[in-house]
């Protein structure tokens, strides 16, 4: 395929995504690979609506290379003639619409409903781990993770704060609660405090508190809360500390070194790189685990 036949950062419509631009060939493509397709219908140039659908959810790093990874991506102009309006007629799609996405296999049947009237990352997250396990293929367990993070940045993730005897096993400890999300180590007044997001849709306030209470840790509304400056205390002392993460991930990897597993799968390829790309322990930054959870990776 020719550099020409992709759209690459061109249009702030497409996000970071490398995006094939030619239906038969994406196909082809696809059957050769043994990857599902993800096809996007978008209007180029576009409303505010497909701008933010661009910047907001098909620019997020991890977003970006489970669709260049796991899928063929696939965008057709919904406002152009020739070939892209061909395609649209195929699929009964309008012109001059708001984004649309579908996920075929690579003999082209739907692997799951199509997205529409759904411009949030949670909403392609899900379809793209029904698609991915349609297809019969295994969905990354940091693609699995990255969901909690999303329910936090959208305002679903709940928040309660516990105090406890040494924050740094707290951590831990409520880390492998159910539907715990991520976990910081801080102060409140002195004690040492675990502040946590919870996903409610999947353990109530109520069980929280009771498992918490078996680990004799104790729910607090006092305030302020002040991070610690070691929160994430095991994941920390290791050379996984270099590498940029989401809430989710340096949480479940702080409890993986903190038992000794290993935590690569809980971190994507890219993400994986970053270690590779330091010459030494020296060269690793010592915080870069905590850095922008929008990290750029390339």
């Amino acid at each position: 395929m020719n550099a020409g036949d992709y759209s690459i950062g061109e249009h702030p419509e497409l996000g970071d995504v490398r995006w094939r631009r030619d239906f038969d060939a994406a196909m082809s493509e696809a059957k050769e690979r043994n990857l599902p397709v993800l096809l996007l219908f978008q209007e180029i140039p576009g409303c505010s609506t497909c701008v933010n659908f661009g910047q907001d959810v098909l620019a997020h790093p991890l977003m970006v290379e489970m669709i260049d990874a796991h899928f063929v991506p696939l965008a057709i102009f919904n406002n152009r003639a020739g070939a892209d309006a061909e395609v649209l007629r195929r699929f009964h799609e309008p012109a001059w619409n708001n984004p649309v996405v579908y996920f075929l296999s690579p003999d082209g049947d739907s692997l799951v409903p199509k997205l529409t009237d759904r411009y949030d990352l949670i909403s392609l997250h899900d379809k793209i781990t029904g698609a991915i396990a349609t297809s019969g293929t295994t969905v990354p367990e940091w693609f699995r993770l990255f969901r909690g993070d999303l329910l936090i940045e959208a305002g679903i993730a709940e928040r309660l704060r516990f105090e406890t005897p040494c924050f740094w096993s707290g951590e831990t400890s409520l880390a492998q609660f159910p539907g715990v999300i991520s976990t910081d180590a801080g102060w409140i007044e002195g004690e040492e405090v675990v502040e946590v997001y919870y996903d409610p849709g999947r353990i109530g306030i109520d069980e929280l508190d009771r498992r918490a209470r078996d680990e004799i840790f104790r729910r607090t509304d006092k305030r302020p809360f002040r991070l610690d400056t070691q929160p994430q205390f095991y994941l920390a002392k290791t050379q996984w500390r270099a590498v940029p993460m989401t809430r989710a991930q340096r949480t479940r990897i702080n409890l993986e070194v903190a038992y000794g597993r290993d935590p690569s799968p809980y971190l994507s390829p890219r993400q994986l790189e970053v270690l590779g790309d330091a010459a030494s322990d020296a060269d690793r930054d010592p915080v870069g685990y905590r850095r922008d959870e929008r990290f750029r990776l390339r």
